[in-house]
């Protein structure tokens, strides 16, 4: 399966374990992609840096990224059940060792649900689906953000490309869930009331393979405009929820099997905000 859109969870360490539980607790799970520090800006050359793995469909990017942002509640992962012994058995699992936010039990609106930060920290929903196990994002608004949801998802189908595919709403009409696509990945948005101790973080995050320098110029003009910059192509938007950019090419010079090649292109990379593919693919082919 080609991916062009995955979840990124940063960790302090702990990447070929989170790989190992994760691949254990969900469906057609595999490891696609391993990357190793290259230079010792930001870690030890050699050790691991990054693991992809595809999860009941889903593209997550474990990253090895020190102790600085820890994962929130306010992004969450909701996998739909394809029946109950498959639920109760993903449930025990994910919560073993974890923080209990919502026991699984027969919830009236819900059905059968529980809600649980599993041992690494990373937040799970887990739901009868009635179909084959699949894993969707959720980013919940709320405090600050409380009644932007859909301003939110406007902005980031007019960003990324997608559209809105449905609406739950509650009292005074207002939107209290909803699902949408971006680029034809489901995502779902909450909008709670009620007042919570989390915000966004760079814990997690959402990454798109992007086309080319023409598409990385538009998301990034988009969803920085009344957001803010980071370093390697990272972006946030005007709600606080972070975005990256990927694109094939990038990856394949950062990770050429020719390690001062691969140097090269890295080493220029961590000195952007926005990516510049024209100058990476200079520092990588030895250009000045």
């Amino acid at each position: 399966m080609e991916h062009q859109f995955g979840c990124c969870l940063w960790f302090d360490g702990q990447l070929d374990q989170a790989a190992d539980f994760y691949s254990t607790v969900f469906e057609d799970s595999k490891i696609l992609d391993e990357t190793h520090f290259i230079t010792d800006e930001h870690g030890e050359i050699g050790d691991l840096l990054t693991i992809t793995l595809e999860l009941a469909g889903c593209e997550f990017l474990l990253l090895n990224g020190g102790d600085a942002f820890r994962p929130t509640p306010a992004v969450s992962y909701v996998v739909n059940c394809e029946n109950k012994d498959q639920l109760q058995q993903v449930w025990d699992q994910l919560n073993q060792d974890g923080e209990t936010l919502m026991p699984l039990t027969d919830y009236p609106e819900l059905g059968m649900f529980g809600w649980t930060n599993d041992r690494f920290g990373f937040s799970w929903q887990v739901r009868f689906g009635d179909s084959l196990q699949t894993i969707i994002p959720c980013i919940m608004f709320a405090n600050d953000n409380y009644g932007l949801a859909q301003a939110a998802i406007d902005e980031w189908i007019a960003a990324f490309g997608g559209k809105q595919n449905f609406v739950i709403k509650g009292k005074d009409d207002r939107l209290r869930a909803a699902g949408f696509q971006l680029r034809g990945h489901d995502l779902i948005i909450m909008d709670s009331p009620e007042k919570h101790d989390f915000e966004f973080t760079m814990g997690n995050s959402f990454y798109f393979y992007l086309k080319d320098q023409s598409d990385i110029d538009q998301v990034w003009e988009a969803i920085t405009k009344e957001g803010k910059e980071w370093p390697c192509g990272w972006m946030e938007d005007r709600y606080g929820v972070y975005w990256q950019t990927a694109n094939q090419q990038l990856l394949d010079w950062t990770n050429d099997p020719d390690t001062e090649k691969a140097q090269r292109a890295t080493q220029e990379m961590y000195k952007m905000k926005k990516i510049d593919l024209a100058q990476i693919k200079q520092a990588h082919d030895g250009i000045k």
